[in-house]
């Protein structure tokens, strides 16, 4: 069973959170501003805007969750759990995209444990992550948190088993989501403050 050795929720200059639906534009717009090298560590190919763009509208939908890294209201870094639309899902598949100014930070440890964390609270016992053979960091973090690596021509696939939900990796996230939600809510009044507080002064 992986340990996550999780020390916090804050990584670097951010915080690690769980990123809701209404926040689909924030992701995007992270997604947007990955250079090539990393959009095809990403995706494993090399990818357009377009592609990008139709990617962030469609990851929010049944069977996904998105964990970020957070700084001052933007997103640098990001972890996927896909597969959860099955009715049993024992398996799940991991993606991770970090800004290359702020790696090196421990946001791909951080964003890594928050996903397991999820993944087992969800029943997923397998989780699959794909990267290139060149990519070393991503290979790093996956053998970090005793994935099984398999090496091919054109890529390496990792495997690792999550272990099964505890009361404590439950509240761990129940807690989390609360925080990230606050911080959501929280910036979204901030948002609005500013032309609300003018309309009131110039009675708007």
């Amino acid at each position: 069973m992986v340990r996550s050795r999780q020390s916090g929720k804050k990584a670097g200059d951010g915080v690690i959170r769980r990123l809701w639906p209404t926040e689909r534009d924030l992701f995007r717009e992270h997604l947007l501003r990955l250079d090539p090298v990393t959009r095809q560590q990403r995706f494993g190919t090399a990818v357009n805007d377009a592609f990008l763009e139709n990617y962030a509208r469609t990851t929010f939908g049944v069977g996904g969750l998105v964990y970020a890294y957070v700084v001052d209201g933007v997103v640098r870094g990001a972890a996927e759990l896909r597969g959860l639309d099955e009715i049993i899902a024992l398996t799940g598949e991991a993606a991770f995209s970090v800004e290359t100014p702020w790696r090196r930070r421990g946001v791909g440890g951080q964003l890594f444990g928050r996903l397991i964390t999820a993944a087992r609270n969800r029943g997923v016992r397998t989780l699959y992550l794909t990267c290139l053979p060149e990519n070393l960091a991503m290979r790093r973090l996956a053998a970090k948190f005793e994935a099984d690596l398999v090496g091919g021509y054109a890529d390496v696939e990792g495997v690792i088993a999550t272990g099964a939900p505890t009361p404590f990796t439950i509240l761990d996230e129940a807690l989390d989501n609360a925080k990230g939600f606050a911080t959501m809510a929280l910036s979204i009044q901030k948002s609005f403050w500013p032309s609300t507080l003018l309309a009131r002064t110039f009675g708007a």
